[in-house]
């Protein structure tokens, strides 16, 4: 004699819980990305552009090479932030252009600038990282860091709300699901 199957069929089973569409968290998190690299690109062309026949200075280039390269982390934070919020794929339309800005950034680290300039041969120092044209990076990471905190929490207090052994409660009220 057959015996009953323990697991309830399908027509029984309480129907899954719709999850949140990511795209729009997607979108705002590319577009966000889109702005910041856009500025960044557009103030170190600009502080290096030659305006009226004028010839940018080493200095000019260095401060526009860190630009670059320091646009960087606040483009790692929010691409932290979208895979935390659960973009996958979407989010390769700012990683990709963001990578970009690398070869971008040591290119500018590697002109010379205006030869007549006393500082045409300088090497770029620690103090380059926190030029004027790279505080709108910083600026943006520090936000950025207190947003992640910010998922983070919660992410650990809706970890915190599932009963043990991370199943969810059923809508019904009538148990959990693994």
């Amino acid at each position: 004699m057959p015996t009953a199957p323990t697991q309830p069929r399908l027509a029984e089973r309480p129907p899954p819980r719709p999850s949140r569409p990511r795209w729009p968290l997607t979108a705002g998190v590319v577009l966000l990305g889109w702005c910041l690299l856009a500025w960044t690109v557009f103030g170190a062309g600009i502080n290096t552009a030659p305006f009226f026949g004028d010839i940018p200075s080493r200095s000019q280039y260095v401060e526009s090479g860190m630009a670059c390269l320091t646009a960087l982390l606040p483009v790692a934070l929010l691409l932290l932030i979208g895979r935390l919020a659960g973009s996958r794929w979407g989010l390769l339309l700012l990683a990709v252009p963001a990578v970009l800005l690398v070869p971008l950034g040591l290119e500018m680290l590697s002109k010379p600038g205006d030869p007549t300039d006393p500082s045409a041969g300088r090497a770029v120092g620690a103090s380059d990282v926190f030029a004027d044209l790279t505080r709108p990076s910083w600026a943006s990471a520090v936000v950025l860091f207190v947003v992640l905190g910010a998922v983070l929490v919660a992410r650990r207090r809706r970890a915190r709300a599932l009963p043990s052994g991370g199943a969810r409660a059923l809508p019904s009220g009538g148990g959990t699901t693994p």
